[in-house]
Order: C-alpha cells, then sequence, then structure tokens
C-alpha cells in the first residue's frame, strides 16, 4: 500500500510539472551599404525574468556596438554608431536560448505599478475609455469583463487589399460595424501609409482600435490597456515572438500581449489569441502558453541618440542613415533544445 501510495505522488509530480519550451533562437539583420553617411543601428536584446530565461547570448557582427539599458523600462538593446558608414552589406547574428515556462499570475521584482497607470502616446486613457467603463460597469476588482469586451469588439485583421486572395479581407465579414466595412478598413490603410499615419492597425493605436475594431495583436493589447488603466489598474505592454509547434523553422513576424496588476501580482491576457482561437479563450485569460519569447516591455521606449519621438513598441530594428530610415533585412529562426 505504501508503495502504491509513492508511486502515485511521483505520478501526481510529473503530471502537474508546468508545461515548458527549451529553444535556440537566431535574430539575424543585415545591413545594406551606406557608404559615406552616418549610420545607426538599434536592435533589441531579451533579458530573463521570472517567467524566462535567456543564456548562451552571443552577437556576431563585424561592426562595433555597445549593449545598452533603455530609459523608461530597463530593457536591453544594441546600439552602433558607424560615422563613415558600411562600404559593403554587414550582417549582426544575435543567438541566444530560451527557456520559457507556462505563465499565470506572478510577481515581479524592480517593477512599479504606477508606471503602467499612465497615459502613453497611442494609448492614451479617460474621455472615450471613461464612458465605455461606465456604460459596461467596470471594475477594478474583476477584469473579466474588460478582457471579454475586447475581444468581442474586436476581429483579428490585416487586410491590405480588397481582394478575396488576401485572406485576412477573406476571414472578416463585409460590414464590422455601423459605418465601417471591410473594404474602408482597407482604404483606410493605403490611405494611412501614403501619409506615414498611425491611424491604422498594427499600431497599437487605442482610438483606432476603438472606432474600427479590427487589427493585430497590438491593437487588441493597446485598447484593453486604455480601459484597464482608465478603471485605475496597472497594464503592461509585451513583445517578442511566437514560436511554431515544431523541431526548428523560420518565424514571419512579431507577438505581443499584456498584463495588468491586481492583488500585488501580475495577470496575463492574449486577447488577440482567444480571438483566433475561442476555444482557448478562457485559457488565455490569466494565462499565457510558453510559445513565445519576449523581447520587450513597455511603450513609448527612449533609445540612445535616437533624435525622434520615443519609439512607439520595439521588436524590430531600427536603422538610420543621416538620420533617415535605412533598409535592412531580418530574419528569425528557432530551434528546439
Amino acid at each position: 500500500m505504501r508503495w502504491m501510495l509513492f508511486m502515485a505522488a511521483i505520478v501526481f509530480i510529473s503530471c502537474s510539472k508546468v508545461p515548458e519550451r527549451n529553444f535556440e533562437f537566431n535574430y539575424k539583420v543585415s545591413l545594406q551599404a551606406n557608404s559615406g553617411k552616418n549610420m545607426k543601428v538599434w536592435i533589441p536584446i531579451p533579458q530573463s525574468n521570472e517567467i524566462q530565461s535567456i543564456s548562451e547570448l552571443s552577437i556576431d557582427t563585424d561592426i562595433p556596438y555597445e549593449v545598452k539599458t533603455e530609459e523608461a523600462h530597463g530593457n536591453s538593446y544594441l546600439y552602433a554608431e558607424l560615422k563613415n558608414g558600411l562600404r559593403q552589406t554587414t550582417d549582426i547574428d544575435i543567438h541566444f536560448n530560451v527557456k520559457r515556462k507556462l505563465r499565470a499570475n506572478a510577481k515581479f521584482e524592480d517593477t512599479n505599478p504606477k508606471q503602467y497607470l499612465e497615459a502613453n502616446r497611442l494609448v492614451p486613457i479617460g474621455d472615450r475609455f471613461d464612458s465605455i467603463a461606465k456604460a459596461n460597469h467596470f471594475s477594478p476588482e474583476n477584469m473579466k469583463p474588460v478582457y471579454d469586451f475586447v475581444l468581442n469588439e474586436m476581429y483579428y485583421g490585416k487586410p491590405k487589399a480588397q481582394n478575396p486572395s488576401d485572406h485576412y479581407y477573406a476571414s472578416l465579414p463585409t460590414s464590422i460595424k455601423k459605418g465601417i466595412s471591410k473594404d474602408s478598413v482597407v482604404s483606410l490603410y493605403l490611405n494611412t501609409t501614403k501619409i506615414a499615419g498611425e491611424f491604422t492597425f498594427g499600431n497599437g493605436n487605442s482610438n483606432y482600435a476603438c472606432d474600427i475594431s479590427v487589427g493585430n495583436c497590438t491593437d487588441f493589447h493597446s485598447y484593453f490597456m486604455s480601459l484597464a488603466r482608465s478603471i485605475k489598474v496597472p497594464a503592461r505592454f509585451h513583445i517578442g515572438f511566437s514560436i511554431p509547434e515544431g523541431k526548428d523553422g523560420q518565424i514571419r513576424g512579431y507577438h505581443c500581449w499584456a498584463d495588468y496588476y491586481q492583488n500585488n501580482e501580475w495577470f496575463p491576457v492574449d486577447i488577440s489569441e482567444a480571438d483566433k482561437a475561442p476555444d482557448k479563450a478562457d485559457f488565455y485569460f490569466g494565462n499565457l502558453d510558453a510559445n513565445r519569447v519576449e523581447m520587450t516591455q513597455g511603450r513609448d521606449l527612449i533609445l540612445e541618440a535616437y533624435s525622434k519621438e520615443p519609439v512607439n513598441f520595439f521588436v524590430y530594428p531600427i536603422v538610420e542613415s543621416d538620420g533617415q530610415t535605412s533598409a535592412y533585412t531580418k530574419s528569425f529562426s528557432f530551434k528546439e533544445i
């Protein structure tokens, strides 16, 4: 009998182990030649925290660089300045190992929740967000209605053409809501990108998300943060990459999520993933899967020697030549350990 109880305990421990992923990640940037121009480069560097462990970090490149700490949120990044530019294409290969756990609520050291009650440039608080909170009787003691509201209001999509071959366009309903059609979403995108504006999907603009209701993870979670902060609940923005199932592969683009502060802990949400996988909607309120790596957190980042306005969010390289945006190519890949 004692032996059976011992074996049962072993089974329980093995079954209750928190899921995790262990993988290598490669972040590669190819800088284009720009001889004679002052080139500046900023690239995010991931950090270990209570949820993920970063190890074996290496940076392989022929150019001189420094690793800096970003002022507003404590993120790490590579900074390089080449006053005479580059004579030929040059690569920066950043390689690191990641151990990532399934995340539920957690405490984070050295974090000031009050910092995440304030508005950001594209994440305003008050006014219309106060009105929404009041109309829906949102309470800081129960954030599930806020999560459900954003999930029900938003459609995941990044349609760039009024063509059924654009799968985002094809997947959206013809009418999003009163006054907004999927054709008007595309038209807004095309017109906004012509003037390098920010009132379209992919910029994490809460007012856009509220007005248009179509966007990607940045828009879902900015909307959530505006509502949370408007009812005096601190909420943070996190960005990195989703890691596909399998042993290795390429990664196409970034992914982001948020968390909110309650009872001295941070509770995660991933509302855009819940929209894409409705059967996991309950899971993504208060949990994150282990299939991801975080590169930075926060909005309106302050980077050394960057002369433009604070960086909206930071996951891709920023490259300038004589103060103007400069061309580069990027690729991301992973390999299971």
